[in-house]
């Protein structure tokens, strides 16, 4: 039953399109472990999905947005005025409040569809997979993160 669950879970949540790439493939890793973190029923699933899969394409496009703009800034730091390392301070200080305010956003829209306990859950289990995977990044590289 669980597996079938699991199941369900990965084609409500990709729609079935892995193509075998590292990203997708961990994409479909992180649905079956937040899946089983959550213990979600086949209708929770089917509700949670949707509303999960909107929230993390608008935090990718926030983290995307934002990373691909800082990252260039921090080329330069060594030759920023103070003016303008002020600036990009405010610009990733404005990215937390955003990301923290899209967080809030999104755990109202779960609890509609989840109960509560199942949204700490929920963001519980996404730092604790982030955590697995870079221990397993790190493993392949001979180093472990605690």
């Amino acid at each position: 039953m669980k597996k079938i669950l699991l199941i369900l879970c990965i084609v409500f949540a990709f729609g079935i399109k892995t193509n075998g790439q590292p990203q997708e493939k961990v994409e479909a890793l992180k649905v079956g472990f937040i899946t089983q973190r959550l213990d979600l029923t086949t209708e929770e699933a089917k509700v949670f999905w949707p509303v999960y899969n909107k929230y993390s394409d608008e935090l990718k496009k926030l983290r995307r947005t934002t990373k691909g703009k800082l990252s260039e800034e921090f080329d330069e730091l060594s030759k920023m005025s103070d003016a303008d390392a002020d600036k990009m301070l405010n610009e990733m200080t404005n990215f937390k409040v955003s990301e923290a305010e899209l967080i809030k956003k999104y755990a109202a829209e779960f609890k509609k569809v989840l109960p509560v306990k199942k949204v700490v859950l929920l963001f519980k289990a996404e730092n604790d997979f982030k955590r697995e995977l870079l221990n397993k990044l790190m493993q392949r590289k001979g180093g472990k993160l605690d």
